[in-house]
């Protein structure tokens, strides 16, 4: 606590208030146009003093900004791949949107019983807050529960099972951010906690500096937002590195994800589709059609020993040959069909 005597001098100019960092002192009398009792060493030194927002500080550059929306790009691209074999549909993300604040300003507007997701950055310091829209959530609970859609969730709270699902899909997402992050640090990503108590989150937030990163997301015919909250502390130990020149130069050093890729295709092999064998044709004429009695017996074009064309879908993919095992009909797949063959 300043006693008067102590604030009138600040007032005037007597006191610097010194940066934390090491930089210039503030002259709080400057600041306010009220003449300033400048010290005689620092009439002798010369020393400029420059304005300094302690309560809004901007400590990253706009060139670090644009590096950190760049990995999120990158994000949403890896994500568009990825999330469409867990969740059975289409999953379209695109960054729209970055700023930076204050925590409580950026937290205190979001609706009751927002899930947040606290994700730790292995080796970065500090926690950031990963939260998807409730329409967005809405429809991935539906997908996971095996619904063929988007129904009304607005106002229903998260049940146990509804958060432990979206647990889930956090968690399979962290691949993703590990692979986009790559390029600035190597990061071990993990889902810390998820809760829908807001206050104990801005608490333990507080009114720390943070940047956010909003998504646009299109699911199921419904648009919502993704956003992603990262502390300033956290970015801290990597901003000489959050420089979009240097992440773009190493595009083309990127290699492909294995392990996005076996998920892609575990995914794909358990996608059902028709296959049926072609036997063969025969043109009757009406007066036949309907003179035909059980045991009547048409005779195809197909030869015996010809192989038959095996439809997958509408297209022929492979040759096969007719026979049995055991009493059950049965095709050996002979060839495979050329590119661009049509039905027989």
């Amino acid at each position: 606590m300043l006693t008067q005597t102590e604030i009138d001098a600040l007032l005037a100019g007597a006191v610097e208030v010194e940066e934390q960092d090491g930089g210039t002192g503030v002259n709080l009398a400057e600041m306010l146009g009220q003449p300033a009792a400048v010290p005689k060493d620092n009439q002798a030194s010369g020393r400029q003093v420059r304005p300094y927002n302690f309560w809004s500080p901007d400590r990253f550059s706009k060139e670090q900004m644009r590096a950190v929306e760049l990995v999120h790009e990158n994000l949403a691209e890896r994500l568009t791949t990825s999330l469409p074999p867990y969740l059975r549909t289409e999953f379209r993300p695109r960054v729209v949107h970055i700023e930076q604040g204050r925590a409580d300003e950026l937290l205190k507007d979001l609706p009751l019983g927002t899930l947040f997701h606290l994700l730790v950055f292995d080796p970065l310091p500090g926690r950031s807050v990963l939260i998807v829209g409730q329409e967005i959530s809405g429809v991935i609970l539906e997908r996971l529960l095996g619904g063929s859609g988007w129904s009304d969730h607005k106002g229903r709270p998260l049940t146990d099972i509804g958060q432990a699902l979206l647990k889930g899909t956090v968690e399979y997402m962290l691949n993703d951010f590990k692979a986009a992050w790559s390029k600035v640090v190597a990061l071990e990503p993990r889902l810390e906690d998820s809760t829908v108590n807001q206050h104990w989150v801005q608490m333990m937030m507080g009114n720390a500096r943070m940047m956010l990163v909003m998504f646009e997301i299109a699911i199921q015919g419904v648009t919502g937002t993704m956003g992603v909250y990262i502390p300033f502390s956290m970015l801290k130990p990597v901003a000489n590195v959050l420089n979009p020149h240097v992440w773009i130069a190493g595009r083309d050093e990127r290699r492909a994800d294995e392990s996005a890729r076996q998920r892609t295709l575990a995914g794909l092999h358990k996608v059902i589709v028709p296959l049926r064998v072609i036997l063969g044709s025969a043109e009757l004429t009406i007066d036949e059609i309907t003179g035909l009695r059980p045991g009547d017996v048409v005779r195809l074009d197909a030869p015996i020993k010809q192989d038959l064309p095996v439809r997958v879908g509408s297209q022929v993919r492979f040759r096969g040959r007719i026979g049995t095992i055991g009493n059950r009909l049965a095709v050996q797949i002979a060839s495979v069909a050329l590119a661009g063959a049509g039905g027989d």
